[in-house]
């Protein structure tokens, strides 16, 4: 295993061992303030428990990737770069036609899937739009990655 790779194994594992005590520490707190007789909503203790599991897994795998992205080649760097570049920005550009149209009067009348539990509240359609917009810019880049690789073979 090179360096690199054991420098992306040994920081997964710190990830790892970062949650589980991020974890347990808001556990512990939780656990605490309820045994000193003060409530916590159990909808309270979610929203902290996973912004800090959050917090926690994507610093992580912002730290992960470089790590990952400075073990590899030029050549599969290039490849990333550009398949984020040319991919991520169609993907955005898909997206944007359906911001746009979304953004017309008639589109009022369309009934969009609660993809949350049933939420039909603002913030769960951003989510909803967030979550498209990434998945299109995610199609668009393993697209582009993959074409440009195929004009390399």
């Amino acid at each position: 295993m090179s360096k690199g790779l054991r420098r992306v194994a040994l920081y997964s594992l710190i990830g790892v061992i970062a949650l589980l005590v991020v974890t347990a520490a808001i556990g512990w707190t939780i656990g605490y303030q309820e045994g000193r007789g003060t409530p916590i909503s159990p909808d309270h203790a979610l929203f902290w428990t996973m912004g800090a599991v959050a917090i926690v897994a994507m610093t992580g795998a912002m730290v992960i990737s470089v790590a990952w992205m400075r073990s590899i080649d030029e050549a599969a760097r290039e490849a990333h770069k550009s398949a984020w570049f040319w991919g991520g920005c169609g993907g955005m550009a898909v997206s944007g036609v359906f911001f746009i149209l979304a953004s017309l009067p008639p589109a009022a009348a369309l009934d969009v899937p609660a993809w949350f539990h049933g939420r039909t509240d603002p913030v769960a359609y951003a989510a909803t739009g967030a979550a498209a917009l990434a998945l299109l810019m995610v199609a668009g880049y393993t697209l582009a990655w993959a074409w440009w690789w195929w004009k390399r073979r």
